[in-house]
């Protein structure tokens, strides 16, 4: 074989790169009922022979899946079940493992790590069950001597009394994962991780479980660990994109979101972003996007449902700008909107095969 130097290898016709194209298969409720479907989830099924059919094969229930030519009996693929507004579930092939057979390798098969990592973003489950005293409420009774209560309230936040190093503990008590405290032989302090495995432990010690609530505790559980898992990924490539949720023991929980592009060479630092969403029952939903720049410029723009909420932020501007000059930061723009954030609207699925659209304004 003729070893090409670099004049040569430019004169080599290059392979084109395969696309792997996404399916979907329909799944009638029922199903998704028997087989214990959440939405967003993402499972993992098993190519099989059914009467000399190749089919994908979930808890035994097998599935004419649109398969590709190279998937082989034995192979197992991921997918990501979406429950839609008509009631109908979607299976989606997300990724496929190894080809079967003796060359199969283990570590290229799904696992949980990567399951996490086609985790939909967002913590729906987790804010419904950080509201004061919802957590508290799945504590079985027979078990309930007040210690976890104490413990779930001791991780939380007052948001009538708070202070900025209670805050920062919290943030930090996030950024450092549970899994790497124990990797460096450090305590495993409280958090909303350690809180709902051990709650889930509780449930599972006295064989509450099957209940929506069982389910909703491993649904919070997979929105926050895939967040976890994402957000490293992110994070390998000089990049910030974390999220998390905040609990309160007075109000409703905070979502709290941190991103920032890669710097590149010779261009100016991108500034890091914080977003913030509540559903609060006493001031409605609120979006709060928080811009800092390197040269310790902040820009803030609000979005309030309720007019009032809007009006009271827009009154105590002045006051919000004694406090940042005070923390060292100068305002440079502050913008209240009584309406909801822009880009804040849920997608819509695409529309099943031989729907009627109307296009007209």
């Amino acid at each position: 074989m003729a070893i090409l130097g670099p004049e040569g290898i430019s004169a080599v016709a290059r392979v084109a790169p395969v696309h792997a194209e996404i399916r979907t298969v329909y799944v009638e409720a029922p199903v998704a009922r028997q087989l214990g479907l959440h939405d967003g989830q993402v499972v993992q099924a098993t190519a099989t022979v059914v009467n000399h059919q190749l089919k994908l094969v979930l808890n035994e229930h097998a599935f004419n899946v649109p398969l590709f030519p190279y998937i082989k009996e034995g192979d197992v693929a991921q997918l990501r079940a979406q429950l839609l507004p008509t009631g109908k579930w979607t299976l989606q092939l997300l990724h496929t493992g190894s080809f079967a057979g003796t060359e199969a390798s283990s570590a290229s098969m799904p696992t949980r790590m990567n399951t996490l990592m086609f985790q939909p973003a967002g913590f729906t489950s987790l804010l419904a069950l950080l509201r004061p005293g919802v957590l508290e409420s799945l504590i079985p009774q027979v078990l309930d001597t007040g210690e976890l209560k104490k413990r779930i309230s001791a991780q939380r936040l007052s948001m009538s009394s708070l202070q900025p190093q209670a805050l920062k503990r919290l943030l930090l008590g996030h950024i450092k994962t549970s899994e790497s405290s124990l990797a460096e032989g450090e305590p495993v302090t409280d958090n909303t991780k350690v809180l709902l495995r051990l709650l889930m432990a509780e449930r599972a010690r006295v064989e509450e479980q099957g209940s929506d609530a069982d389910q909703s505790l491993h649904h919070a559980l997979d929105e926050l660990e895939g967040a976890q898992v994402q957000s490293a990924q992110i994070l390998n490539k000089g990049e910030i994109n974390f999220a998390l949720v905040i609990p309160f023991r007075d109000a409703d929980p905070v979502e709290l979101h941190f991103e920032q592009k890669g710097n590149k060479p010779g261009q100016p630092k991108n500034p890091l972003v914080v977003n913030m969403h509540t559903q609060s029952r006493v001031l409605g939903e609120v979006w709060l996007k928080t811009t800092i720049s390197g040269n310790s410029q902040v820009d803030l723009t609000m979005w309030a449902m309720k007019k009032d909420v809007a009006d009271l932020a827009k009154f105590n501007a002045t006051d919000l700008t004694d406090e940042l000059e005070s923390a060292g930061l100068r305002m440079g723009s502050f913008q209240v909107y009584n309406a909801p954030r822009p880009d804040a609207t849920e997608d819509h699925p695409p529309p099943e095969h031989g729907s009627l659209i109307d296009t007209r304004v």
